[in-house]
């Protein structure tokens, strides 16, 4: 799946998502039809509906390209002007996976269930409205470097009222202000 002939590569979510964001990188790709054909000849399978997903997931936009043709890019390339106000991917990765943030200097410390600390760093590094210099993760923590004490202040409390406003009226959700520590196991 890594492209490199002979090249192995876990059969995962996100091994696949990281292969179709280097094909959409590397080749100009018009249509998911296209990209499906692409990815088959690699012997990645995927469904019109998955691939769907996934391009959200990895925050493909359609756009129109050099010449005028409209291809697919990804939100972190040059090319592609910044995605409406409420898409931003870090909002549905804090909902879905921070059960916890808090400042330590000009480090924001992030608190994620086990595994899902490189999701929620992989959305963290590809957004550019947080101000983020760079993040760290490790199975369930986040570290990301802020400028200053007040960016990491802030990026902890926005990152928790989004989380907590995006989980009102789930059930059996942690709730993102109490520590992991503090969970009750079931």
């Amino acid at each position: 799946m890594t492209g490199r002939p002979g090249a192995a590569a876990p059969r995962t979510v996100a091994a696949r998502r990281s292969r179709i964001e280097d094909v959409i990188s590397s080749c100009e790709v018009t249509s998911q039809a296209q990209l499906r054909a692409l990815l088959a000849a690699e012997g990645i399978e995927v469904s019109q509906g998955t691939l769907s997903r996934d391009l959200d997931a990895i925050g493909a936009v359609r756009q129109v390209g050099s010449g005028g043709i409209v291809r697919y890019a990804i939100r972190s390339d040059p090319v592609v002007s910044r995605v409406r106000p409420g898409t931003d991917p870090v909002v549905r990765v804090a909902v879905d996976v921070l059960v916890g943030a808090q400042p330590a200097g000009n480090i924001a410390v992030l608190r994620t269930p086990p595994g899902a600390a490189q999701y929620l760093a992989g959305a963290l590094d590809r957004s550019d409205a947080h101000g983020i210099v760079g993040t760290v993760a490790g199975d369930d923590t986040v570290l990301a470097v802020m400028p200053s004490q007040e960016r990491a202040r802030a990026l902890c409390a926005e990152l928790l009222a989004l989380a907590s406003k995006g989980q009102q009226g789930r059930t059996g959700v942690v709730s993102p202000t109490r520590p992991p520590s503090s969970r009750r196991s079931s």
